[in-house]
């Protein structure tokens, strides 16, 4: 991939060249003033320019790319300099996609990526799923196989489950069992996690993707996906269960499933517990209320 589909103007072109011979900084001023950041959006394509940009290049960009992956304090989050490394991050999934009989370079690139699924910067997090989804594509069910070692980690676990679930892995995906075996241990690490994390971005993060991925996966994999929310079902985890029920808002899933959507919602209903007093039961209400003051 060319200039044309790679980096598209001059200035970027001219820096990019001098990044290889290792005068970056021109390079990483001119990503900064393009990436959109410190801002709600970020330049995904300009990101992805670069990472095609690399690839075409081949060896020549590795040592550019490892250096952009590694920066520390130099490119902290919210700023533009965390681009640098959402780039590098990229570039490296687009590398090893340009060499996909290199096993030991898929191998650094795994593990590259989930180290920087759980990297403190959102924007270099956030990007993680799109680049796994890359090396997804080309490695279909041996990369599913491999992510059983994402799946004792939050921010990892949700990574994994989201680029399962990208247009461009899904496909790839044959072997049903070991991608829902993939989605039960996502499922069991956010049930069985201690209380303590209840408010940890990477629960959070994993419980956001469990409300996403399922309904991905549900149209491709069918029933089977459903028998496994069923199964999930039996949990009286209000965010759990808020994720089972976001699965089941999917407009897409309504005409094609609706009586496997009729039965995992009959199974969230038999989970919940009963009340205490079912006479004095009145919906809307907790049942908690101060007492009345002695007169």
């Amino acid at each position: 991939m060319g200039n044309a589909e790679g980096l598209r103007n001059e200035v970027l072109t001219a820096a990019f060249e001098e990044a290889l011979k290792g005068r970056h900084e021109r390079l990483f001023v001119q990503l900064g003033i393009q990436s959109g950041l410190p801002g709600t959006r970020m330049n995904t394509i300009l990101a992805q320019g670069f990472a095609s940009e690399c690839a075409a290049r081949g060896k020549a960009a590795d040592k550019l790319i490892h250096m952009m992956t590694q920066l520390p304090e130099t490119a902290p989050g919210q700023s533009e300099r965390e681009f640098l490394v959402v780039c590098g991050v990229l570039a490296v999934a687009a590398r090893s996609v340009s060499e996909p009989k290199d096993l030991a370079m898929q191998k650094q690139a795994i593990k590259i990526l989930h180290d920087s699924a759980e990297d403190v910067r959102f924007r270099v997090r956030e990007i993680v799923p799109i680049a796994l989804a890359k090396l997804g594509a080309i490695m279909g069910d041996t990369l599913v196989h491999e992510l059983v070692s994402w799946m004792d980690g939050f921010f990892q676990a949700a990574a994994a489950l989201l680029a399962m679930s990208q247009p461009n892995f899904l496909p790839e995906i044959n072997d049903i069992e070991a991608a829902l075996t993939r989605l039960d241990e996502a499922y069991a690490l956010a049930k069985n996690a201690a209380r303590s994390t209840s408010r940890y971005p990477g629960r959070k993060a994993l419980v956001d993707a469990l409300a996403i991925a399922p309904a991905a996966m549900a149209g491709r994999f069918g029933v089977p996906m459903f028998d496994h929310l069923v199964k999930w079902s039996n949990t009286e985890m209000p965010e759990l269960r808020g994720a089972i029920e976001a699965v089941l808002s999917e407009k897409k899933l309504a005409s094609r499933y609706a009586l496997e959507l009729k039965r995992v919602r009959a199974a969230l209903a038999a989970s919940l517990p009963p009340p205490r007093d079912p006479t004095l039961a009145v919906k809307g209400m907790r049942g908690r209320g101060k007492k009345r003051s002695a007169r």
